[in-house]
This record gives structure tokens, sequence and C-alpha cells, in this order.
């Protein structure tokens, strides 16, 4: 539960770098990055298959992981002290991405977008198609959906801030 929430409040905070003197190159293409493509609007499709790319289909290991999203053009936020998650971001609409530090949860995160939604729960019954819905309220308050695959858990939350347009976190969790 503790990861899933976690997980939310990384988003807020992915763009979170100041390039310095003396700062190394993932700083510094940070500082270049468009701001709202921090965590972009990303097409329904596009947001669906990042997701099973990454989080179902790529590896578990977070180191792995993390070296694949490089060759895919991604760069590493800066971490901060005790996270229990890296992020990464790419200056494109690609959806960022969230992997735990224990290689047990991955997420894609994004701008609401139409058909999303759908999209989202289409995936689910397909990958998953044994998978039994979750009460969304056992998860936590943003969460809008979410689902027991018999390996983990898939969570779709909605993170509603104060004058920003609302954001949609995937999420896998391995059991």
């Amino acid at each position: 539960m503790r990861r899933i929430v976690t997980l939310c409040c990384v988003c807020a905070a992915l763009a979170a770098c100041v390039a310095g003197p003396g700062a190394g190159p993932d700083a510094l293409e940070l500082a270049n990055l468009r701001p709202w493509n921090t965590v972009p609007a990303t097409a329904p499709a596009a947001l669906v298959a990042s997701f099973e790319r990454v989080c179902l289909d790529g590896p578990t290991d977070p180191d792995r992981a993390a070296a694949a999203l490089r060759a895919q053009d991604y760069v590493e936020t800066r971490r901060r002290p005790g996270a229990l998650t890296r992020g990464f971001v790419v200056d494109d609409t690609r959806p960022a991405v969230l992997l735990g530090m224990d290689g047990r949860s991955c997420a894609v995160a994004a701008k609401a977008r139409t058909g999303q939604t759908e999209r989202i729960h289409t995936m689910v019954a397909r990958r998953f198609p044994t998978a039994q819905a979750v009460d969304p309220a056992r998860i936590g308050i943003r969460t809008e959906s979410a689902w027991s695959t018999g390996t983990g858990l898939v969570v779709l939350n909605r993170v509603i801030l104060p004058g920003r347009p609302s954001e949609l976190l995937l999420i896998r969790i391995r059991g």
C-alpha cells in the first residue's frame, strides 16, 4: 500500500532537478526538459503499449529495466534520499516511468486523456483473463480501479492536484 502512495507522490516531483556547475549529463538533459513532457499527454494506445513493454514484459531487475529505458532515450530523474522508486522521463509524449527499487513495482504516468481508461480495462482483460476486480477503496484514496492478477496487482490511480491537469498512474505490483 505504501508503495502505491509513494509512486503517486513521485509523479509530482519527477523533474525537480536543477542543473548547476559540475552537474552530470542527466541533470543537464533534465534541465532542458519541456515542463509539459515531465508527465506528458500520452495517447491511450501509447500509454498501454509502454506499460506492457516496461512493466509487464520488461526485466524485473530494476538495474536491467533502467538500462532498457536509457536505451530508449529515457533519463533518470534526481532521486530523493530514502526514495523507494526511480523515475525516468523522456522529452516527448511517451509516459514517465517509475521503477520500484526492489523490482516488485513499476508504473507509467501521463496526463489523463480521452480513451485511456477503456484501453487500460481492455488490456487488463486481454493480458490477465482471470483477473479479479479489487475494491479500489482497499488500495488507496486515488485508486480508480484495481485488479488482482494472481501474480500481483494492476492498479489505476488518478492524481488530481489543484490547478493542474489530472494525471493517470498505471501501476504493476508483483506479489
